[in-house]
């Protein structure tokens, strides 16, 4: 059977909305929180970084992402066989850390992530802030 591409999707600026629907909720001020977000994230770019070379090491191509801040990678592996080489590869914690899981809670992606755009792109939320245009 010939393998279909698989993918990792890292996001790279995310944003403060992003971050904070993933931060652990009620357990510290938001003040302490985007101080911490700040410090850790020329940190977390610098991880991001390292990551992006290992996956190219280890086959994976750099293609572009269908959103702008949000890098992509992809490679034609099944996705039980790229999970099990970057397990062997021993980075597999780092990048459960750093990437994106699909809605399924996967780091390796099995379709592209466009494949299904009506689905929310990232951890479902309880309730979903009111938008500029409706006021808050």
């Amino acid at each position: 059977m010939a393998a279909t591409p698989t993918y990792i999707l890292i996001h790279v600026f995310g944003t403060v909305r992003d971050e904070l629907d993933r931060a652990d909720r009620g357990k510290r001020t938001y003040s302490g929180w985007l101080r911490e977000y700040v410090a850790d994230t020329p940190r977390r770019l610098t991880e991001i970084a390292r990551l992006l070379d290992l996956l190219t090491e280890n086959g994976w191509k750099v293609v572009g992402s269908p959103y702008d801040c949000d890098v992509m990678l992809e490679r034609d592996v099944s996705r039980d066989q790229a999970e099990q080489d970057i397990r062997r590869a021993e980075f597999w914690d780092r990048l459960v850390q750093i990437a994106s899981a699909d809605d399924d809670g996967h780091i390796v992606w099995r379709e592209h992530p466009e494949g299904a755009p009506s689905r929310p792109r990232r951890r479902r939320r309880v309730r979903r802030p009111p938008t500029r245009e409706q006021g808050s």
